[in-house]
C-alpha cells in the first residue's frame, strides 16, 4: 500500500502570504526544518515497525496517519520529530538560521498541547501510567497550561509593552487545541 499525500488548498493561500511576508532564506530554512520533523517522525515509525498510510499537509501543520500498534511506540514517534528539530541546532555554526529554526519549531512541539507532539507524548506517558485516567489527567494538565500560558501572554503585553503579540499567540494556541481532531481512531490508526 503506497503512502497518500494530500495537501490543503489553504496551504497555497499561507503559503503565498509567507513568501510575500518573510525573507526567502528563513522561509526556506522554516520549510526546510518541517521537512527534517516530519522525516524523523517517519523515520521512527518505519523503525517501529509501522507504516504511515497518508501525508496531510494543511495550513496548521502536517499530520501523518499511521498504522502503529502500542502506546510505547507512539510516544517514542511522537518525541522524534522534536529530538530531529533540537538535533539541527548542533548545526548553528554552519547553518545558523536553520538551526534557529529548528530550535523553535522543536520548542513548540513539546509543549504539553495536544495534538502537539508533547501533547501526543504527555498522553501516552499517562495512558500507560494510568490507563483508565490517563487521558483525563493529561486534558487537565493541558487546560491549566493554557490558561497559565494566558495569564503570562496577558502580563507580558504590558509588563514589556509587547502588544497583541502574545496574546494573540497565546489565542492561537487554544484554538489549535480546542479544533482537534482524532481521526481514524476507531480502526486504530495512530495519527502523528
Amino acid at each position: 500500500m503506497r503512502t497518500s499525500i494530500q495537501i490543503d488548498p489553504w496551504t497555497y493561500v499561507l503559503g503565498a502570504q509567507l513568501v510575500l511576508l518573510l525573507p526567502l532564506n528563513w522561509l526556506l530554512c522554516a520549510l526546510a526544518a518541517a521537512a527534517f520533523h516530519e522525516l524523523c517522525h517517519g523515520l521512527c515509525i518505519s523503525l517501529l515497525g509501522g507504516r504511515v498510510l497518508r501525508i496531510r499537509i494543511r495550513h496548521g501543520g502536517t499530520v501523518m496517519e499511521t498504522a502503529l500498534s502500542g502506546k510505547g511506540k507512539e510516544l517514542i514517534c511522537a518525541l522524534a520529530g522534536p529530538a530531529g528539530s533540537l538535533l539541527l541546532v548542533c548545526l548553528c555554526r554552519v547553518l545558523p538560521r536553520l538551526a534557529v529554526c529548528g530550535l523553535i519549531q522543536g520548542l513548540f512541539n513539546l509543549l504539553p498541547v495536544y495534538p502537539l507532539d508533547g501533547g501526543r507524548a504527555l498522553r501516552c506517558s499517562l495512558e500507560m501510567l494510568f490507563p483508565k485516567k490517563g487521558r483525563v489527567i493529561s486534558t487537565l494538565v493541558e487546560t491549566w497550561l493554557l490558561a497559565g500560558l494566558v495569564g503570562l501572554a496577558i502580563w507580558g503585553a504590558f509588563a514589556f509593552s509587547l502588544g497583541l503579540l502574545p496574546p494573540m499567540a497565546a489565542a492561537l494556541l487554544i484554538l489549535r487545541a480546542i479544533l482537534r481532531k482524532i481521526p481514524c481512531k476507531e480502526r486504530q490508526i495512530r495519527v502523528q
